[in-house]
């Protein structure tokens, strides 16, 4: 029972994605910077290095505290003058609140709050999916950290844990005429619930993934720069560096069944974390916090005999 349980788990898991596109209206927080010096106020709130961030770039940015736990995670588009903050709606205010309070008063800087104006989509497809050519785009082969416009439209494309994820900006007044291109392209609309298991399959880690944790901890630690200038939390992160052992580590569990979050005893692993944890009906994905264990996958129980497979996420 225990062989056949494995082997159909990581059947499922090549398979979460459907044949087509599906796209979600998401809740997320938009913060519009102008000025010329905003790319250099936000270097200094941030753990992850903007000197690369150029006109029509994109990049996702840390948040930390001053004990190098993340706050927030957010994306950045840079357009002109302009950096987008795409971000947490939950913790925006406390965000933006330390952004305005990081601006020299003799620099040219300043910090809307654009969430009634405008829309944030994301749309996720198969690898070999190219949906661009619905918004006149055509042959166009859009770069991971670049964004690119198009009727005031804007485009970002990231590949995770094979497949698409596109990041769409817009003027909230435009959504029913991209909402309806979307459609027409057979893309399937999708709640929070189905995104929540996309994401944890795709081994995305998410807000409630990383907040309070290490970036390392949370499979973030690529986003920490320790050779930029001072920022919130660079001390604890240099630290963390020089002893150079992790202790604990983001993981994935698959299940038959539901698994809450919280605290959970794993034979051979420890105490592991569950941060986001979502059942589709006949499967159970899930992100958590783990020891370092060696294996890339390990096939264990849980305390109460439920059998899961663990697995790292930078090396599934």
């Amino acid at each position: 029972m225990w062989v056949w349980a494995v082997i159909w788990l990581r059947w499922y898991l090549v398979d979460y994605l459907n044949l087509r596109c599906e796209h979600i209206v998401r809740s997320s927080s938009i913060s519009v910077m102008k000025g010329v010096d905003s790319q250099i106020v936000l270097d200094r709130m941030v753990s992850t290095k903007l000197s690369n961030l150029e006109n029509m770039g994109t990049q996702i940015a840390l948040f930390c505290d001053a004990n190098g736990r993340v706050e927030d995670i957010a994306r950045l588009m840079k357009i002109d003058e302009q950096i987008l903050i795409i971000s947490s709606p939950e913790y925006s205010s406390k965000i933006r609140g330390m952004i305005v309070s990081g601006a020299g008063w003799d620099e040219d800087c300043s910090l809307l709050n654009g969430d009634d104006a405008i829309a944030h989509i994301t749309l996720v497809c198969k690898d070999e999916i190219d949906p661009l050519s619905h918004f006149g785009l055509v042959n166009f082969d859009l770069l991971p950290d670049k964004v690119v416009e198009n009727e005031d439209v804007l485009f970002s494309k990231e590949k995770i844990g094979g497949a698409n994820v596109f990041e769409i900006l817009l003027p909230i007044v435009k959504i029913d005429k991209i909402m309806s291109k979307l459609n027409s392209m057979g893309s399937e609309k999708i709640g929070e619930e189905r995104w929540e298991f996309l994401r944890i399959g795709l081994g995305q880690s998410d807000i409630q993934d990383a907040r309070g944790n290490l970036p390392n901890e949370s499979g973030l630690g690529e986003l920490v720069s320790l050779d930029k200038g001072c920022y919130p939390g660079q001390e604890i992160h240099a630290r963390v560096d020089s002893r150079g052992r992790l202790t604990k580590q983001i993981v994935r569990i698959v299940s038959n069944s539901p698994i809450e979050l919280g605290a959970h005893y794993v034979e051979d692993v420890g105490k592991i974390n569950l941060t986001s944890s979502q059942y589709d009906g006949s499967v159970n994905l899930s992100l958590g916090i783990s020891p370092i264990f060696e294996s890339s996958k390990i096939h264990s129980k849980l305390s109460n005999g439920a059998p899961i497979k663990i697995e790292k996420i930078n090396d599934s």
